[in-house]
């Protein structure tokens, strides 16, 4: 039985040993040091209580915090008509622009926990839905690839076992994550 068809008692316990061992390092995660508590999305408060009492002194990122900060940075109103107006995630992450976007925001927290020297958690994470902020976009990111902590991502999911036996997450339950991620649990 893998780890994720274990409790979140064990859940918890296989991923201090990771954050110990160095597992979000190994091949499987593809070159970048992420380590992913995949849970019901019923289940977050209980994972969130259970991480914040777990790891209070590490630096937890709440990507609906930074939503929150992103749309205040706009002011609602403004906020609605552009998002109407252009209905495109590129508001929310846009390599191309100067601007500052919900993307910047989420690697400033990443590089703060870096001068902090504290591992980066990633709460919340349901929030990126729809905004083409994905896993890959944020462990592709320069700022994750120095980081010499690992980086933890709270990620409210389903696995699934495809044709082949192996076992998928899915992110919401509904989109397939991508293949390039950190090491799951």
């Amino acid at each position: 039985m893998s780890s994720l068809d274990k409790s979140m008692e064990s859940k918890f316990n296989y991923l201090k040993i990771a954050i110990k061992e160095e597992r979000g390092k190994w091949l499987n995660a593809q070159g970048v040091n992420a380590l992913i508590m995949v849970y019901p999305p019923k289940e977050e408060k209980r994972y969130l209580a259970r991480a914040r009492e777990d790891f209070s002194n590490e630096y937890f990122i709440d990507l609906s915090k930074l939503f929150v900060d992103f749309i205040d940075s706009y002011g609602i109103n403004d906020f609605k008509e552009l998002y109407e107006l252009y209905r495109t995630s590129s508001m929310f992450i846009d390599e191309s622009s100067e601007e500052k976007d919900l993307f910047d925001m989420i690697k400033y927290e990443i590089e703060l926990s870096i001068q902090l020297d504290k591992i980066p958690i990633l709460i919340r994470t349901g929030i990126l839905y729809g905004t083409d902020i994905r896993n890959i976009t944020i462990l592709e990111s320069s700022v994750v690839s120095r980081l010499k902590k690992p980086l933890i991502i709270f990620y409210p999911g389903k696995i699934k076992t495809d044709l082949d036996g192996e076992q998928k997450a899915y992110f919401l339950g509904s989109v397939k994550a991508s293949d390039y991620r950190g090491h799951l649990f």
